[in-house]
């Protein structure tokens, strides 16, 4: 799984060969196929890994002692980070995620476990002032489809640092109260609640 990561990461699904994943892992094909029988079966076990991966690096941002718009920018960040590398990870679990199989299940579990943890954040920053109150769930959807568009989309010469920047003051402008604006190092008009 680890010598096919960056090959799916770096690719759109159907451009992927097995053959690209056998020559990386120094293995023969038979030996692949007895691990994984397809192409989507070991798609799947690479993408939903990595879905692990990434919620331990937020849940360990949720768990720190610091302001929770803070918490709200590390999870940005550590977001897009995870997928810079990896812009066509969900290519094929985005055109199948409305189907009832057990891959998309799946990923809906794991990307329902995401969520939560920044609907979490979002809760902690309404409680802080940092946020309006809304509608967690909502402005989670809202923030995980920010940082989906914008790392698909990205253009060549994007950076890390200006993106991220990008996201939380885009969102932060929308939801933040001037007390939250302050937290995280950006301007906001005053009177807003």
């Amino acid at each position: 799984m680890r010598a096919a990561q960056p090959i799916f990461a770096r690719h759109d699904y159907h451009e992927v060969q097995m053959d690209d994943v056998v020559g990386a892992c120094g293995v023969g094909k038979g030996t692949l196929y007895r691990y994984f029988p397809s192409k989507q079966d070991l798609y799947f076990a690479v993408m939903f890994d990595g879905i692990a991966q990434l919620r331990a690096e937020l849940d360990e941002v949720a768990a720190m002692d610091e302001p929770p718009a803070r918490r709200i920018h590390r999870i940005v960040h550590r977001t897009l980070a995870y997928f810079w590398d990896r812009r066509f990870f969900f290519s094929l679990i985005h055109r199948n995620e409305h189907k009832p199989d057990r891959e998309a299940r799946e990923w809906l579990r794991h990307r329902e476990a995401l969520s939560q943890v920044i609907r979490d954040a979002l809760e902690a920053a309404m409680v802080a002032g940092h946020v309006r109150h809304i509608d967690a769930r909502i402005a989670a959807e809202m923030l995980l489809g920010m940082m989906r568009g914008v790392n698909r989309y990205r253009a060549p010469g994007d950076r890390l640092e200006s993106i991220v920047a990008a996201v939380v003051d885009v969102f932060m402008r929308g939801i933040g109260t001037p007390a939250g604006c302050r937290v995280v190092g950006l301007p906001c008009r005053e009177g807003r609640t």
